[in-house]
């Protein structure tokens, strides 16, 4: 699994703690104006948020947007100091840990490939045309939605650590959608090799979802919209599992400027669901379930308590809380589009 390799360079990432007092106080950002290029020393802009370098909830600034910071105006900064020459001195930012970069990107590659090759029985290669979302595909489509979450999750969190690892961040969102596309890839030539086949949809949904979260990282939406995925265990791949996207209420009110007390620990979610089905495409009881639901908002508690993503000890805890959408905590309606029928409110895992 992508995700879980990522999980092995956590600390490479995090090279000291960062303590609550670090990343809660507040910043100013000095114009380029104020810059005195000709000096040696160029000064710095006094900040004590972490530098807003794709959405404020994944950095841990929530705070600094609600004070209506421009994100835009450290890029201002660094470009007018860079024109002299001089932005390493201004920005005190050290060079990318490339050589880290590279094994991360071999790691996760390497992972992937050992997922889809190891344990099972080899053949010769050969490609199979599942489908996309078609009522009489395999699973329902709900193995497409999970390689579209996954690989977003996966870029997502790559990109991450890539801008950890002081890689700019047009770099750190190239690098994180280019591994996790190759990953991809990796993944589906092994399974040409296995029973499962080499899947077209399959690594078309890969790239879909490395590219989406890409372009939310890239516009800094990161806090309003999320993908979370979901993999239960239980009889039949995918049978218990919802897929998720998200609004984020806690995003949305900070965007706008207003207090809306504890409705920020909320999302409003519209999701993906195949019941059913047994892996030999459609039954008599199957369902492709198009749903709306109100669930917790993991991140934005954590976010609360002081365990910010940002912090060495909270990041693994946010990998989760950020990415994965858990049973019993969210309830909704379901639209069951093979019968034409509402169903619920329910959880949407379980029967």
């Amino acid at each position: 699994m992508l995700v879980r390799a990522v999980l092995f360079l956590v600390l490479l990432a995090f090279p000291r703690p960062v303590s609550a007092e670090e990343s809660l106080r507040p910043f100013s950002i000095m114009s380029a104006d104020q810059l005195s290029l000709d000096s040696g020393d160029l000064p710095l802009p006094v900040r004590s948020c972490p530098e807003p370098r794709l959405s404020p909830v994944d950095l841990g600034v929530n705070e600094c947007w609600s004070r209506g910071i421009e994100l835009a105006a450290v890029d201002d900064v660094r470009l007018a100091a860079k024109s002299a020459g001089e932005s390493g001195a201004m920005s005190g930012e050290r060079p990318p840990r490339r050589l880290l970069g590279a094994l991360l990107a071999g790691v996760a590659v390497a992972a992937t490939a050992a997922n889809s090759t190891l344990g099972y029985n080899h053949r010769s290669f050969h490609i199979d045309n599942e489908g996309f979302f078609g009522a009489s595909t395999e699973y329902g489509g709900a193995d497409k939605a999970s390689h579209f979450a996954d690989y977003h999750i996966a870029a997502k969190e790559l990109t991450y650590i890539y801008q950890r690892l002081n890689y700019s961040e047009r770099e750190a969102l190239l690098m994180g959608f280019a591994v996790s596309s190759l990953a991809g890839l990796v993944n589906e030539v092994g399974d040409g090799f296995t029973r499962h086949g080499f899947s077209p949809e399959d690594l078309v949904m890969d790239v879909l979802g490395a590219g989406t979260a890409t372009l939310i990282g890239a516009t800094r939406t990161g806090d309003l919209v999320g993908i979370r995925t979901s993999h239960l265990p239980g009889g039949t791949p995918y049978i218990h599992d919802v897929y998720s996207a998200d609004l984020k209420l806690a995003g949305v009110a900070r965007r706008l400027g207003v207090e809306v007390g504890p409705l920020r620990f909320l999302l409003l979610s519209v999701t993906y669901a195949a019941k059913g089905y047994r892996g030999h495409g459609p039954t008599a009881d199957s369902q492709q379930q198009v749903g709306i639901e109100i669930g917790l908002n993991l991140e934005e508690i954590l976010n609360a308590v002081g365990a910010r993503r940002n912090s060495w000890w909270a990041y693994p805890l946010h990998i989760l809380a950020d990415n994965v959408r858990f049973p019993y905590l969210a309830v909704g309606f379901r639209y069951d589009m093979t019968h034409g029928k509402w169903r619920g409110p329910n959880n949407g895992n379980y029967p």
